[in-house]
This record gives C-alpha cells, sequence and structure tokens, in this order.
C-alpha cells in the first residue's frame, strides 16, 4: 500500500454513515468536545481543519487564500460545509456531511454566506468559536457587520485537542507517509557525487518523494558544506567536495499529512569531529526517543535532550526539540519548555536532534515516534542514523 494510500476510500454512492465511519479523522471525539464545550457552535476555517472535520480537502483553500470554506458545527447538532460553489459538487462526492452548500465567489462572498447560515440556524447572537489565527481580519470585521450581536471566541484549542489523539487509519497515513520520505532520502543522499549541486541532490530528493507517493514536496532544505550550519536554506549551486557534510530537512504532503524528515551523510570518510559529534547526538536522540511513553511531558523531554546534550559540550540553543505532526507539521504536544500535555497511546511525535556551527557546519537527525501503552516505537526502518551515513 503506497503512501497516499494508506486507507481505502469509500464509493461515491456510500451513505453519509458510511463515509463518516471511513473518515481519516477522530470525529466522535470532535464532536464530544463541541458538546462540552461552552460554545453553541463550533467554526473551521483553515485547510486542515476543514480537511479534518469534513474529510475532504478543498485545494483551492490553499491556492486562492480568499476563496474560504467553512465548517459549522453547532453543538448537539450536524454539521454544514460551506465551499466556493464551484468546489460544491467535488466536496459533495466526497464529504460524509449531508449538508453541503456553496456561494458564488464574489457576490456574496464566503463570509456573507456563513452569516447567512448562522441566521437560519438562529446563531447571529450566539457564542462560536472560530480559528481565530486562521481568519483574516477583513474576513472578521465583516462578519461583526453581519452578525454584530455574535459573541466569538477561538476554536484552535478544541481542534488541536481532538486532533492531537490520531486515529488509526491517520498513525498508519502518517508511518507511510515517513517510510516513503525515508526512502526519497536514502535515494538522494547515496547517489550523490562529488561535484554536483545541492540543488541537483535536492530535486533528486524532491523526484522520489513525489513518485513514493507525496502530492508536493512542502519542505526541502538540502545542503551541503559551510551551508550545513544553517537550518533553512534554500538549496543553491554549490558544489558537493569532498569531506563535505550531506544535510536535510525536507517533507511532503501524502493525502494532506506531513512528512518531516531529518538526516546527515558524509561525503568520504568521517572525521574524528564527525564521529565524536554524532555518537553524542545519537546517544541523546535514542535517550528522548526512549522517554516517548505515556505521561511523560514534552517539557520533561525538552529538558532531558538539553541536559545530555549540554553534558556532551555541545550546545543547546533551541526552543524545541521535536513536535507532533499530521495536517500541519508542527502540532501539539510539542517537545519544548512549558508543554505540559502528557504523551498518550496512539499520539504520534518527531524526535529532531541536531548540533550547528553557523557558517562552517551542522548535522541533523529528525524521526517520528509512536506513544504506545509500553515501550516507544521508533518507525525508522529504511534510512536509520545508528551511524553517520557515508556517500559520495
Amino acid at each position: 500500500m503506497s503512501a497516499s494510500e494508506s486507507t481505502p476510500r469509500v464509493p461515491p454512492e456510500a451513505t453519509p454513515g458510511l463515509r463518516r465511519a471511513a473518515a481519516m479523522a477522530n470525529l466522535d471525539l470532535l464532536e464530544r468536545l463541541i458538546a462540552q464545550s461552552p460554545f453553541d457552535a463550533v467554526i473551521a476555517v483553515s485547510p486542515e481543519n476543514v480537511r479534518y472535520a469534513a474529510d475532504v480537502h478543498i485545494a483551492t483553500q490553499r491556492s486562492i487564500r480568499d476563496r474560504l470554506a467553512w465548517v459549522l458545527w453547532p453543538r448537539g447538532e450536524a454539521p454544514t460545509l460551506i465551499v466556493c460553489e464551484i468546489e460544491a459538487p467535488y466536496a459533495r462526492a466526497h464529504t460524509w456531511i449531508s449538508d453541503v452548500q456553496g456561494y458564488r465567489e464574489f457576490d456574496p462572498g464566503p463570509v456573507r454566506a456563513l452569516a447567512d447560515l448562522l441566521a437560519e440556524r438562529g446563531l447571529s447572537n450566539g457564542r462560536v468559536a472560530i480559528e481565530t489565527d486562521y481568519l483574516p481580519a477583513a474576513a472578521y470585521r465583516e462578519l461583526l457587520a453581519h452578525c454584530p450581536g455574535l459573541r466569538v471566541d477561538a476554536a484552535e484549542p478544541v481542534f488541536a485537542a481532538a486532533r492531537m489523539h490520531k486515529t488509526p487509519a491517520e498513525r498508519a497515513q502518517i508511518i507511510a507517509a515517513f517510510h516513503a520520505t525515508e526512502k526519497a532520502f536514502l535515494h538522494a543522499f547515496t547517489s550523490a557525487r562529488i561535484g554536483e549541486t545541492e540543488k541537483q541532490v535536492a530535486v533528486r530528493l524532491a523526484e522520489r518523494m513525489l513518485t513514493e507517493g507525496a502530492d508536493q514536496v512542502t519542505s526541502n532544505y538540502c545542503n551541503a558544506g559551510r551551508h550545513t550550519g544553517f537550518p533553512h536554506m534554500v538549496p543553491s549551486g554549490y558544489r558537493l567536495a569532498q569531506g563535505d557534510l550531506l544535510k536535510a530537512d525536507s517533507g511532503g504532503m501524502f493525502r494532506q499529512y506531513f512528512s518531516n524528515v531529518g538526516r546527515t551523510a558524509k561525503l568520504g570518510p568521517p572525521s574524528a569531529k564527525d564521529l565524536s559529534v554524532w555518537s553524542a547526538l545519537r546517544d541523546v536522540h535514542h535517550a528522548v526517543i526512549d522517554a516517548c511513553r505515556p505521561g511523560r511531558t514534552g517539557a520533561e523531554l525538552f529538558a532531558l535532550a538539553k541536559a545530555k546534550q549540554e553534558r556532551a559540550g555541545l550546545s543547546f540553543p533551541y526552543t524545541h526539540n521535536g513536535h507532533s505532526l499530521g495536517l500541519n507539521i508542527h502540532e501539539h504536544p510539542i517537545i519544548r519548555a512549558g508543554e505540559d500535555i502528557p504523551y498518550q497511546p496512539g499520539m504520534i511525535t518527531t524526535v529532531e536532534t541536531r548540533a550547528r556551527w553557523p557558517g562552517e557546519l551542522g548535522y541533523h537527525m529528525e524521526d517520528i515516534v509512536e506513544i504506545t501503552d509500553g515501550a516507544p516505537i521508533w518507525h525508522a526502518t529504511v534510512f536509520r542514523n545508528d551511524e553517520l551515513l557515508v556517500t559520495g
């Protein structure tokens, strides 16, 4: 089963009930959280949460940002999906939501369509939660102009509380995406040759991600030599030289779920410094992976990573050491100071261990880890990082 097809899709003639049962998201949990909230309704507007709540991806939400889509989910009632009318037939063919409404793109536009639906549902003067981190200020002002009695709160905590608990289908998708990206890294790194450019390696990495099932490449920071000391540098025309490090922090989108992998290789025999730094980082990496257990928090894992790395004589200027991922690259819980959400079985996090000397050199390893009832599962099987890969 490919990374882009880790769960079967229901046929177009399936009932809404069957479609809901086959949805990727934890819809039962989301519905309970809405019911337990103080809000009359919760409204999704970001591409991620519309995808999560409706189980359908409206691609133009990302590419044409004012073509908003909404999922209005009143407490105790069935939700409604509102999309631009040209997207409505596709949405009806794929979502589990029975009520799909289309709006004309410019007149009346998406905000008026939402305001009209709020009035229809008797919610114009209610208390609703909407994604305030995503909603443009102009759309927010327009919504309040149409519904001056509306009381608005942030919906992000509701969606975050649901999304951190991955369903089996989500876990399968994220793991498959990780393995596909591992394969792409291994191909690109083992075929790297002295004299080719960073950009050529990055293109090969991107191409293989796509052939392994990615719908698109979302990040591809692939660098060599002194450029490895920068975390997010666009691949350049720099030509790989004997003795260089080759490092990448890259990923793709697979059925809208992200992969995020970090790997490092050496072009030629490793130096004593390479081996020393890599050994220290590997020990930190696996100590943090082993600590990814139920009841532990991101703050505890962050403190562990910082203490071990500094004891190894390596600086630790970082603000996080990994993060959960799914429909976003960074989701909660995050391995950072102050993160007090306890890990639970079924959650997935990255562990991201690195050492950098900006403008000189840098090492990076990043993997996904699944939290279980017992020992965590380190999912690296294709391109493990126990030893520094030698290539070139």
